[in-house]
């Protein structure tokens, strides 16, 4: 079960547990606003733009949930000879000012902040005049914004890549509250009546921070890296942070995807075998596993590898492969 969805239905529950030392929530909270005197960057706008490589192949790379372009490091460093890349951080990450806020009562279906981003990296790529680059998106956040471009310009579009792609949250075991196989619209009305107000308006940071993904999700080889992408991604203000993972969680790109007219890889984290008997992690198939359904079995131009000893940071953990799996896939498909 998706970790923070865990703590609301305990919050829900009408046998809730003896109270903890420190509440989970804080009445005095509202994370559905900018704190006062936050400045905001304008709307439709990036956080950052790395830019690096001088390849023949031109590649904008969409981070993830709470990071920025740092968590694309290694794989500029590696493939500066294959690709000419801007590696982009939504604003509000790494430090970076986050858009305003949408006007109270707008829907988390409407996509907001992440629509903004989409604008932000199609102005991007027009400015720079990219010739038909490929899309790359990491895991919550960046694949939204990636897979949307692919989706809304599919012929300016040479291919979309997947690293540790989420399109939906989708649990692998339902519950009353978030149950199998939920519409966009009843994800949606869940996000917008439940899950943003009487959750994540007041929830404290200390229980944020608990209820997010861990070190060990990020990289199972390399404990250090690990836990600096678990802090990185805890690092942005708590508004900043709901506002982006309820829209992710008002959304579902599956059924979409399922008709993508550019060339699709998805390289997903299997972790080990021992992350995925722990029945404590089962959230991490609910994002990255559960979601992609039957994987787009027999769709052409499609290649979909699960990684094993690989976390979401799998560009990392599994660097080689990466680095060859992608550039076999752009020799075949992305002509």
């Amino acid at each position: 079960m998706n970790p923070w969805l865990a703590s609301l239905l305990l919050l829900l529950s009408q046998s809730p547990p003896a109270q903890p030392a420190e509440p989970p929530q804080d009445p005095k909270l509202d994370n559905l606003v900018h704190a006062e005197g936050y400045a905001t960057a304008k709307p439709d706008t990036l956080g950052a733009v790395v830019e690096r490589g001088k390849g023949p192949i031109d590649m904008v790379l969409v981070s993830g949930f709470g990071s920025g372009a740092s968590v694309f490091d290694g794989f500029l460093r590696r493939n500066a000879d294959r690709y000419h890349m801007l590696a982009v951080t939504l604003a509000g990450f790494e430090g970076t000012a986050a858009p305003p806020m949408p006007p109270a009562g707008t829907s988390y279906g409407a996509q907001t902040w992440t629509r903004g981003a989409i604008t932000a990296v199609t102005n991007l790529i027009a400015e720079k005049k990219l010739a038909r680059p490929v899309l790359v998106g990491h895991f919550v956040n960046g694949t939204q914004v990636a897979a949307r471009i692919a989706l809304e310009h599919p012929e300016a579009t040479r291919a979309l890549v997947l690293l540790a792609g989420s399109p939906r949250y989708e649990p692998t075991e339902g519950s009353p509250y978030w149950p199998k196989g939920m519409t966009l619209e009843q994800k949606v009305k869940a996000v917008d009546d439940i899950l943003a107000p009487r959750w994540f308006r007041t929830v404290t940071r200390k229980t944020w921070v608990k209820g997010n993904f861990v070190g060990s999700d990020y990289s199972v080889v390399d404990e250090t890296r690990g836990g600096k992408a678990a802090d990185r991604a805890n690092e942005p203000p708590l508004p900043v942070l709901v506002r982006y993972l309820c829209e992710f969680h008002a959304s579902d790109l599956k059924p979409d995807l399922a008709g993508l007219k550019p060339p699709l890889l998805l390289l997903q984290p299997a972790f080990t075998e021992a992350l995925r008997a722990d029945t404590k992690r089962k959230y991490l198939a609910g994002y990255l596993d559960e979601p992609w359904g039957d994987r787009f079995a027999g769709r052409p131009h499609t290649v979909v590898k699960f990684l094993e000893g690989a976390g979401i940071l799998v560009m990392d953990d599994a660097a080689e492969e990466v680095d060859r799996t992608i550039a076999a896939f752009l020799e075949k498909e992305g002509r």
